[in-house]
């Protein structure tokens, strides 16, 4: 058994409600995924612990058995090539994660079925969208060290995803984090309200 910590579902929910842009710099300005795996649907919030996948290239056999093993609120992260030339998930896997309550997926491939993920309102990240569709036949790897971009993402790693795109938090540091997070909001929040009010923005930030 590990004897890593595992955080809270309180400590999960509270990186849930913070900006990816705020729990970034509270990381020590890391584990940003790749800029070019971008939500899918406007507006839509993600965070969960990764049940993480390694897929072929348009392979996503191996997805399915994700969406059926990983836990309700877990976010299915998949490395599938690094590539959006290659479509990874679309509208039956969609549907497969509402109805297993899986908070959402990110993926360094491409997705399709767009209309219908919109329609649902499903929190997809990818690298892209492709027309193009899929085999199963490999069967793949889940709950495996992966990669998406330079970030490293272990299962059981907090993923949180908005409109500025997706940071990853290490398990073990993810309470840590947590608590820097609300605090560096709390001096933003202050930071602006002065701004707002009138106070030379150079004062303010004591440039």
């Amino acid at each position: 058994m590990s004897s890593e910590p595992v955080p809270s579902d309180d400590i999960v929910a509270t990186l849930g409600r913070l900006p990816t842009a705020t729990i970034y710099e509270a990381n020590g300005k890391w584990g940003e995924v790749a800029p070019n795996i971008r939500p899918v649907v406007d507006g839509v919030r993600l965070c969960g612990r990764a049940f993480t996948v390694k897929a072929m290239p348009g392979d996503n056999l191996v997805v399915f058995r994700a969406i059926e093993e990983a836990p309700a609120g877990a976010v299915i992260v998949i490395d599938a090539g690094n590539t959006d030339g290659a479509t990874i998930w679309g509208g039956t896997s969609t549907c497969a994660c509402i109805a297993r309550k899986i908070n959402g997926c990110v993926t360094n491939a491409a997705v399709r079925d767009v209309a219908q993920i919109r329609k649902l309102n499903f929190p997809v990240f990818a690298a892209g969208i492709n027309v193009r569709g899929t085999v199963k036949s490999h069967p793949g790897w889940t709950q495996v060290p992966i990669s998406l971009g330079e970030v490293p993402i272990k299962p059981g790693d907090i993923v949180i995803g908005d409109e500025d795109g997706v940071v990853v938090v290490a398990a073990e540091r993810a309470a840590e984090v947590a608590g820097k997070a609300i605090e560096k909001q709390k001096k933003d929040e202050e930071r602006e309200a002065c701004i707002l009010n009138g106070e030379p923005v150079r004062q303010v930030l004591k440039l």
